[in-house]
């Protein structure tokens, strides 16, 4: 009986399982995070790299929004996640004094002629989003799974 106890005494290798928890406690979420986030910039990596393909196709010679959506998915690549590309293309009619400033503008169809005093633009919109199924997610600090990345960019055709 004694012996029993004496092996209950010892404290030989305590620290080393003390030390096992502490860094099971701490190391398993540092990777899991560290996981997370390395999806999360791949993925958004992703859909910027979509949204600047549409942006140049849009800047091509009669780029429609059709061909810049399409463009934009085939350069998002090959994923277990397909993006949403929504691409639209809207004209207006900018008085001649401030063509730089919307204030002022006449919304009109594509393509279109404006009267005197005014000056046509073409303005193309590229919007990509996609999620990202996360291993570890963190709810409580925002990071819920599936995590929804969304990117929007518009810009000056004519």
């Amino acid at each position: 009986m004694k012996r029993c106890f004496a092996v209950l005494r010892d404290r030989a290798g305590v620290a080393t399982v003390e030390a096992a928890f502490i860094t099971t406690l701490l190391v398993v979420p540092l990777l899991g995070g560290a996981t997370d986030a390395g999806l999360v910039l791949y993925a958004w990596s992703q859909i910027t790299r979509a949204q600047q393909a549409g942006m140049l196709s849009a800047w091509g010679n009669g780029a429609t929004a059709s061909t810049i959506a399409s463009a934009a998915s085939a350069a998002y690549g090959n994923s277990q996640a397909a993006p949403t590309v929504q691409a639209t293309i809207a004209c207006y009619c900018l008085p001649s004094a401030t063509p730089w400033n919307r204030t002022g503008a006449v919304a009109v169809a594509c393509p279109s002629t404006c009267g005197s005093g005014t000056t046509f633009t073409q303005f193309a919109t590229v919007s990509v989003s996609t999620s990202v199924t996360l291993p570890l997610p963190l709810p409580l600090l925002g990071f819920s799974s599936p995590y929804a990345i969304a990117t929007n960019a518009t810009a000056r055709l004519k």
